[in-house]
């Protein structure tokens, strides 16, 4: 059974929150990632990296390393399963 998460600040139950795209600054590169926002107060519950931009881009350089594609940024998931 799923559980309600309760905010921290305005301590009111949520069972979904606001995602919204955010740029990660790592120093030498910047990464897409991901903030949850509270539906109610709109603060910031945590901060991700993207994991399916991470996983798009994995799969783009091991198929550019295998000499298979060039460029095809971003990839569908669809053409994962060549």
């Amino acid at each position: 059974m799923f559980q309600n998460g309760q905010c921290p600040k305005c301590e009111r139950k949520i069972s979904e929150v606001t995602v919204e795209n955010i740029t990660i600054n790592g120093g030498d590169h910047d990464y897409k990632g991901v903030s949850y926002i509270c539906p109610f107060c709109f603060s910031v519950l945590t901060v991700s990296m993207d994991q399916l931009s991470l996983n798009a881009d994995l799969v783009n350089r091991l198929l550019k390393a295998l000499g298979r594609v060039e460029n095809t940024y971003p990839i569908l998931v669809s053409d994962i399963y060549v």
